[in-house]
């Protein structure tokens, strides 16, 4: 297990020190520390561009729009406030070194910055100076032994100075969060919340931050204490420990290899047969679902049963591939009714820009699940007659996603090639509504 530390250094060899602006995506660890003290002045100097900063990969930090070779502060402070939440998201444990609530508006593209941005906060609590608030002090005492930042407490408790205290009388504070630590007035200044899925453990900092006589100590202290907190084992033993291996243990590590490649192959096979079920399941999902999170996916697989090798443009949006050269461009929308021009103008406007930056005319097809909670054969009025009539005029096609899950399923069932041929190539020419109906009648048959 690695820790990232932002703004408080420490030595350990699983510890990754870094600063708030240099600092690998967050997201990446389950084991934080940030020093909100220090994130603050580091983000100060770069707002004053008093100090020459960089991103992870060496790239100029300013203050203002990114432009070519140049990061924006407020994009990175944003990106950094984003990778948190998804940490906690995924269940990290972050140790955060408190400070008293504090903000300036030096940074150009945010209203305002202040030392607690970047967290969110538990339901019902927000980091404002009611609930933080500012003090100092030289002296505190464990009030809950079994916390494992104790520890982390044990080491700088001679050099300790608290910056801020946390108020339990203010919203959901008392509710929400475990105190490990007491100042001798009683105010709370070690605290663990519950946040997402993870963990926002508070703690005072030491007098300097980083001060070399304490940073291997802790180091130590912080690896083992996120250790039981997360509930991780420790580091690998020793190499002298395999000379007190017990008997028998090679054979029940055998064991364990042969259970977890059987496990690894039953999961392979679990994996297969579960996309194979979802791929028959976004067929149906055609004749219910909409927008992109939904419907567009049952679109793109009914497509690629009929044929169409479905590929993305350079911006990420869909497109049905028509033979070697033609791209056809996919928007979707669904509706209880019948779908609007809203649609029309989705689809206009991404075509409209591949024009101004590429100079060609693209195709586009407008899938449509208009009455998508009716039954498909009894629906009467999909879309609206201004979709039908823009789309002829400005040359695009239409198509319900009934009729598309209909020729999908018949490709299931066989249907000769030449008829999904002609499907694909209706789809891809045509300027107006697309006729599918007679590809799957029984005069076609003879």
């Amino acid at each position: 297990m690695r820790v990232l530390s932002i703004g408080h250094r420490m030595r350990h060899r699983t510890l990754d020190n870094h600063n708030i602006l240099n600092a690998p995506n967050i997201a990446d660890y389950d084991a934080i520390v940030l020093d909100l003290g220090t994130i603050f002045d580091t983000v100060r100097e770069a707002a004053q561009q008093s100090a020459h900063l960089t991103t992870h990969t060496d790239v100029p930090v300013v203050n203002g729009d990114s432009i070519d070779g140049m990061a924006s502060l407020a994009e990175i402070l944003k990106r950094r406030r984003d990778e948190i939440v998804r940490a906690l998201d995924n269940g990290a444990t972050i140790l955060v070194f408190a400070s008293a609530q504090s903000r300036f508006h030096g940074v150009n593209g945010l209203g305002g910055y202040d030392r607690y941005f970047l967290l969110p906060a538990p339901d019902g609590v927000t980091w404002d100076e009611h609930t933080i608030q500012g003090s100092e002090g030289a002296t505190a005492a464990v009030v809950d032994h079994d916390h494992p930042f104790v520890r982390v407490f044990e080491v700088i408790r001679r050099t300790l100075l608290y910056r801020a205290t946390f108020n339990e009388r203010a919203e959901g504070v008392g509710k929400a969060g475990r105190v490990f630590l007491r100042a001798p007035g009683g105010q709370s200044v070690g605290v663990d919340f519950p946040v997402l899925n993870g963990h926002l453990v508070f703690m005072p900092t030491p007098r300097t931050s980083g001060a070399s006589a304490i940073a291997d100590q802790m180091g130590a202290a912080v690896i083992e204490a996120m250790q039981d907190h997360l509930g991780r084992p420790d580091e690998d033993p020793p190499r002298w420990a395999s000379e007190f291996a017990p008997p028998g243990i090679e054979d029940e590590r055998n064991e364990v290899q042969r259970a977890r490649a059987a496990l690894d192959q039953a999961q392979a096979a679990l994996d297969e047969a579960q996309k194979s079920l979802r791929q028959q399941e976004y067929l149906r999902d055609a004749l219910w679902a909409s927008g992109d999170a939904a419907l567009l996916p049952a679109v793109l697989n009914c497509g690629e049963t009929i044929g169409f090798r479905v590929a993305r443009d350079g911006n990420g949006d869909p497109m049905f591939m028509h033979g070697p050269q033609v791209a056809v461009h996919v928007v979707v929308a669904g509706a209880v009714d019948a779908v609007d021009m809203g649609a029309h103008y989705r689809l206009r406007a991404r075509l409209d820009k591949i024009i101004e930056t590429r100079a060609i005319n693209p195709r586009g097809v407008l899938v449509v699940n208009g009455q998508r909670q009716t039954h498909p054969m009894e629906r009467k009025r999909q879309f609206e007659d201004s979709v039908r009539v823009a789309a002829e005029a400005q040359g695009y096609a239409v198509l319900t996603a009934s009729d598309l899950f209909r020729v999908a399923y018949a490709a299931k069932a066989g249907l000769p090639d030449d008829r999904l041929a002609e499907a694909r190539e209706r789809i891809a020419t045509t300027n107006g509504v697309v006729a599918l109906e007679d590809l799957l009648t029984l005069e076609n048959e003879a």
